[in-house]
């Protein structure tokens, strides 16, 4: 196996750090020994897993300006759920739309409450 250097974008850690202030406990860049895949951020014991989605897991609006997750964003997803994960997706164009601390905050208890 050969190392392999991840870059944990601005909007990853802006995740990560409304989520350290909930205090859920959930692990930087896990990753899933039965899949290989690097999770942005994870809670094992819970077998929950938080994808941060920038605009590269995204295909471009359709005409009614929705966006859809591509193909290597759903195999990810799927090959997660089956091997028992219940995934999270953080759209980047939801988390931008929080603009206060307080806002991201319930965001993230209301998802992961919501799973």
């Amino acid at each position: 196996m050969h190392d392999t250097q991840v870059r944990v974008s601005a909007l990853q850690r802006s995740v990560a750090a409304a989520l350290a202030a909930v205090r859920f406990g959930f692990e930087e860049e896990y990753v899933e020994p039965r899949t290989g895949y690097s999770l942005d951020l994870a809670l094992p014991s819970s077998r929950i897993a938080i994808e941060v989605d920038g605009p590269t897991h995204f295909l471009l609006p359709d005409g009614r300006g929705v966006r859809k997750p591509n193909g290597h964003t759903l195999i990810k997803r799927r090959l997660l759920a089956a091997a028992g994960w219940r995934v999270i997706s953080v759209p980047f164009f939801e988390w931008d739309g929080l603009h206060s601390a307080g806002e991201r905050q319930a965001y993230l208890e209301w998802v992961v409450a919501s799973q």
